[in-house]
């Protein structure tokens, strides 16, 4: 092995040991926030929303990236929406998409919300998206689509 190869795998071992507590700086912090994040999505699937909603919360200032924090901003959202307060749930779909605006979950979960407020305009412009971004055979389109048609 030469000395240059040998040089750069002991730089790239001591970055990637960095790396693994970068982001926030606290190491701690991400891994609470990928355990927290978990945690919330079962509460969502249990459909406890209000619990959800505060333990999703707590996580959006130790989010170590932006697309990570959609995903966040993403659940809110529909855990707003799931309780009925769509001025919230419009605000965080909003946030998601301004840091991720192919965020697919976020732009199906918003075109739901558009149909749940009579907006179907606004659904069909994020289902043509959906369409553009993955095509008619993904299960983001195929969702959006049903709910359009079923509501």
């Amino acid at each position: 092995m030469n000395i240059k190869l040998l040089i750069t795998l002991f730089f790239f071992s001591l970055s990637s040991l960095n790396g693994a507590s970068s982001g926030s700086g606290d190491s701690a912090s991400d891994n609470n926030y990928g355990k927290d994040y978990k945690s919330a999505i079962k509460l969502i699937r249990n459909k406890d929303y209000t619990m959800a909603i505060s333990k999703l919360l707590t996580l959006v200032p130790v989010v170590s990236n932006d697309f990570s924090r959609a995903d966040v901003f993403n659940e809110l959202g529909f855990a707003y929406r799931k309780s009925d307060d769509f001025d919230n749930a419009a605000k965080y779909y909003k946030k998601a998409l301004e840091l991720d605006p192919e965020h697919l979950g976020a732009i199906e979960y918003q075109g739901e919300m558009y149909v749940d407020l009579g907006q179907k305009e606004n659904a069909l412009n994020n289902l043509a998206l959906l369409k553009k971004l993955v095509g008619e055979n993904n299960s983001y389109y195929k969702e959006l689509n049903n709910y359009i048609s079923n509501n």
